[in-house]
C-alpha cells in the first residue's frame, strides 16, 4: 500500500502544467518585448568614453573636472584632465630633496656595525 506522500493527485499535475506553461509564456514575452535591451545597453556603455571625451572638449577642463568629482566618475574617464595629468606627473617624479640633510646619528663608540645606516638606505652621506 502506498503512503499518502507518494500519491500524486490530478490537482498537483494540473498545477505543475500551469506553472510550466506560464514559464514558457514569460520567456516568449521577454523575447518579444525586452530581448533587445542587453545589446542596446552594451552599445551605450561602450560609448561612455567617447561621450565623456566630447564633454571635456565642449565644456572645458574646469567644468568637466567638477562634474567628474561630483559624480565620482571612474579614473579611466579622467585621464585627459589637467588635474589627472598633474597627479600622474607628481607620481612619476618623486623628489628625494627631503633627505638631503639626513645624517646618521652619532653613537657612543662611533661604530654602526658593518654598514652605516645612511649607506644601507641609499641616503646622502
Amino acid at each position: 500500500m502506498k503512503m499518502n506522500e507518494e500519491v500524486i493527485y490530478t490537482d498537483q499535475l494540473l498545477h505543475h502544467r500551469c506553472v510550466s506553461s506560464q514559464i514558457e509564456k514569460t520567456r516568449d514575452s521577454w523575447n518579444r518585448t525586452a530581448s533587445w535591451y542587453p545589446e542596446a545597453q552594451k552599445q551605450f556603455y561602450d560609448r561612455y568614453a567617447e561621450i565623456y571625451t566630447e564633454s571635456l572638449e565642449k565644456y572645458g577642463n574646469d567644468t568637466y573636472e567638477y562634474y567628474a568629482r561630483r559624480n565620482r566618475l571612474r579614473d579611466e574617464y579622467l585621464v585627459n584632465t589637467r588635474a589627472a595629468r598633474a597627479q600622474n606627473r607628481r607620481e612619476t617624479e618623486i623628489s628625494m630633496d627631503h633627505i638631503k640633510r639626513c645624517r646618521a646619528s652619532p653613537t657612543t663608540n662611533g661604530e654602526y656595525g658593518r654598514i652605516q645606516p645612511m649607506r644601507l638606505f641609499y641616503c646622502f652621506p
